[in-house]
């Protein structure tokens, strides 16, 4: 009787892990377009100067679901994971800038490559920073957030 009690409780425990709301992502079309708009809007902002706006922003990691620690920094249109980022292994890990910490309007920025030490990821252009601030560490498959920092 305990083992089928048992059973019952690990069964229910486990089939909400997979009924987590899965964020939506940015629409990345729309990217470049706000870009344009934004330079033909303010002629005296040069792209060094947003250049240079990039590479100030930086972050430190923090717990989500999982221990998640260390820091990362924009340069030009790479993100870099430092040699100091550390974060649990799990299934399906990707790297995600998003509008806050619950994923939603994501900018999807690829596989984890290793749970630590540097690494490095590709930003499309025209990102908004202020908009998409928190760079996320996102299991796929429970849609799970393993840790987050802001960019500031």
């Amino acid at each position: 009787m305990k083992l089928l009690a048992y059973s019952l409780l690990i069964c229910l425990l486990f089939s909400n892990c997979n009924n987590n709301p899965e964020p939506e992502p940015l629409d990345l079309s729309t990217l470049n377009a706000d870009a344009d708009d934004e330079m033909a809007s303010d002629s005296d902002t040069s792209s060094t100067d947003a250049d240079e706006t990039m590479a100030d922003l930086m972050g430190n990691f923090e717990n989500g679901a999982h221990p998640t620690s260390g820091s990362a920094k924009i340069e030009g249109l790479s993100v870099v994971l430092n040699t100091d980022f550390m974060s649990d292994n799990g299934p399906d890990l990707y790297v995600y800038l998003a509008q806050g910490t619950n994923g939603d309007g994501f900018i999807d920025l690829g596989r984890l490559q290793a749970v630590s030490g540097t690494q490095t990821y590709t930003l499309p252009e025209g990102i908004d920073f202020s908009k998409n601030k928190y760079l996320l560490i996102w299991c796929k498959q429970y849609s799970v957030l393993f840790g987050h920092a802001v960019m500031e």
